[in-house]
């Protein structure tokens, strides 16, 4: 199945889409999706990225709602799965590192939301503002599909700017 969605994911190339396993590591993703964060490169495990990566600006006013997400799907997904060496370590990293992945963690009160919005500042045409949807992949992966849009006009423009950077 994996192989498949790679292929969808390429194929979808003015759509950021990227595929997670069940501990929220990328497990593939296209190219608009890596052009709009790093987050979002092949091999990247979204938890470890949001609260343990050194270039996260945890200053920016959606990093708590965005980082306290992360935290809340990583926990739906041990919820629903059965705990494996992979989950204890990503946990017990993230907790001995991380205060704020702690506290985050410790809020199970926080339910993990399929949908949001988030703005991505730092790609190379300046800020995109964004808008996901989360889509579990049948099969026995436990995969889940990001699919990104713009939110707005604007977003639109940029997003077609940085895909256009792509192809030069």
């Amino acid at each position: 199945m994996r192989d498949e969605m790679r292929e969808l994911l390429a194929s979808w190339r003015a759509v950021p889409a990227f595929l997670c396993d069940r501990h929220f590591t990328v497990v593939a993703s296209n190219t608009a999706a890596s052009a709009v964060s790093p987050a979002f490169v092949e091999g990247t495990n979204l938890a470890r990225f949001a609260y343990l990566e050194p270039d996260v600006d945890r200053n920016h006013a959606m990093w708590p709602e965005a980082s306290s997400q992360v935290a809340a799907l990583l926990r739906e997904s041990l919820d629903e799965h059965e705990a494996d060496p992979s989950f204890h370590t990503i946990v017990g990293e993230l907790s001995a590192h991380s205060r704020d992945f702690s506290v985050a963690w410790a809020d199970d009160a926080r339910t993990a939301r399929t949908r949001g919005v988030i703005p991505f500042d730092e790609t190379p045409v300046g800020s995109i503002v964004l808008a996901y949807q989360l889509l579990t992949v049948p099969g026995d992966d436990h995969d889940v599909l990001f699919v990104w849009h713009p939110v707005d006009d604007e977003s639109r423009e940029a997003l077609r700017q940085l895909l256009a950077l792509l192809e030069e």
